[in-house]
């Protein structure tokens, strides 16, 4: 795992801890849904339906789909299986677009 991928594994874990994290893509839809504008986190192996669904969401703060594989969700997040997350809290948005930009 890369330097950014840890720092979003971080922030990730954060928002899980503050109860900002969506994980799955039932919850995912269901914050969309909820009317919030998620940022969503779709892992870079995931496969051609769920990517399908993610881009039927909307609206959402953005995608990003090149840094975590399922894999590296599952364990960061203690499942055994995640290919999607998405956060909508402002800060934590903020805070993961800032860290996904290249130096």
């Amino acid at each position: 795992m890369d330097e950014r991928a840890r720092s979003l594994c971080g922030l990730l874990g954060l928002a899980r801890r503050a109860g900002k994290l969506a994980m799955g893509a039932t919850a995912v839809a269901r914050m969309v849904n909820g009317g919030e504008k998620p940022l969503v986190i779709l892992a870079s192996d995931a496969g051609s339906s769920l990517r399908g669904s993610a881009e039927r969401w909307e609206p959402v703060a953005g995608v990003v789909t090149d840094v975590l594989t399922s894999d590296e969700m599952a364990e960061a997040m203690g499942r055994q299986k995640l290919a999607v997350m998405a956060v909508a809290d402002p800060g934590f948005v903020r805070g993961i677009k800032k860290n996904l930009k290249p130096e």
